[in-house]
């Protein structure tokens, strides 16, 4: 059974999804339910009702309260019972729930699972990009059959998007990896680590980055960041050969743990060219989704049904040169667990 980094921000939704009813997901092993309060605030506490373990994002909520969908008891913001409508009314002392702290954040909703006093903001991401006026950008979600360290490993190695994703995000590997793609990674106090790729002399981008500067050469710089638990963003930069402006296609990437077999994966994708082009916006869109549903994931989901562990390590795997930033990042976050 994997163990958690609970003293950490776990996305659980974006912001357009939590409107009017509540959501359930379950982050860590932990079944969660999180809805807006009166005042619009996000609150959080645990998904199972403690009388018969209804789910209780099936409920309704009334301002700060949610009752519970099987039996009508109600609880308010901080998970106390505060309403028994049988018998008598008397609230029995196990009747609570377990209030996590949450906030909305870069139009995503994160909850912290470990010791409320821990919760830190300064934790969350910082995006210059998101909220830009300069920007377009479209958000997803996929839920991956695989264990969110494996998912972890697939975006700090950015090699094998020319194998995995020719036709998608990759591109022809002639045009990356034979052309001498360059890899560097290091890590900062936070703790925060970088794994970037450049190619100076790219002769031909990928299908995502034709579509917004057209079939020529360039130099591509792609750095990804990562922050624990599972807080992982790209920078990807195009600049045309020649001079003109480079093609920014920043991108997030939050992956929510489930349970050894399963990994909520939130992502949004923004760019910097012909933003008012909403057919170019959903083109991007179907390209990302197609490249993480259709290539990603069942590639991960594989790879674990054969290792027949989700525990990676355990199996000493043959260590490539540019497998170093996920094994760092692997050693940081065991680090932080203790």
């Amino acid at each position: 059974m994997t163990e958690y980094l609970r003293d950490s921000w776990y996305c659980i939704g974006w912001s357009s999804q939590l409107e009017e009813k509540p959501i359930g997901i379950t982050v860590c092993g932990t079944y969660i339910v999180a809805y807006r309060g009166a005042d619009g605030s996000i609150i959080a506490m645990d998904g199972r009702c403690p009388h018969r373990f209804a789910p209780m994002n099936l409920g309704s909520v009334n301002g700060d309260t949610i009752a519970c969908p099987y039996h009508g008891l109600v609880f308010d913001r901080d998970g106390t019972c505060i309403l028994n409508p049988h018998g008598g009314g008397a609230i029995p002392p196990n009747a609570t729930l377990k209030a996590y702290p949450a906030v909305e954040h870069l139009g995503a909703i994160w909850v912290w699972l470990g010791t409320a006093e821990h919760a830190d903001r300064s934790k969350l991401p910082m995006l210059e990009w998101w909220g830009s006026s300069d920007y377009a950008v479209s958000t997803g979600y996929l839920r991956v059959e695989a264990h969110y360290q494996l998912v972890m490993d697939n975006l700090l190695d950015l090699t094998h998007g020319p194998y995995l994703h020719a036709d998608t995000l990759g591109g022809d590997p002639a045009n990356t990896v034979g052309v001498g793609m360059r890899h560097e990674w290091d890590t900062q106090p936070g703790p925060v680590l970088h794994s970037n790729y450049f190619v100076e002399n790219m002769p031909s981008p990928s299908p995502q980055i034709m579509a917004l500067v057209g079939d020529i050469p360039g130099r591509l710089q792609a750095r990804m960041r990562w922050r624990p638990a599972s807080i992982l963003d790209l920078d990807l930069r195009y600049s045309p050969a020649g001079g003109g402006a480079d093609a920014h296609i920043p991108s997030v990437h939050y992956l929510a743990p489930e349970s050894d077999n399963a990994t909520h994966y939130f992502f949004a994708l923004a760019r910097n060219v012909d933003i008012t082009n909403e057919t170019l916006t959903e083109m991007l869109a179907a390209q990302v989704h197609k490249a993480f549903a259709e290539e990603d994931e069942p590639m991960i989901k594989a790879c674990q049904s054969l290792m027949g562990t989700s525990d990676l390590m355990s199996m000493k795997p043959a260590i490539l040169q540019t497998d170093a930033a996920a094994i760092q990042a692997r050693r940081l976050l065991k680090k932080e667990m203790a």
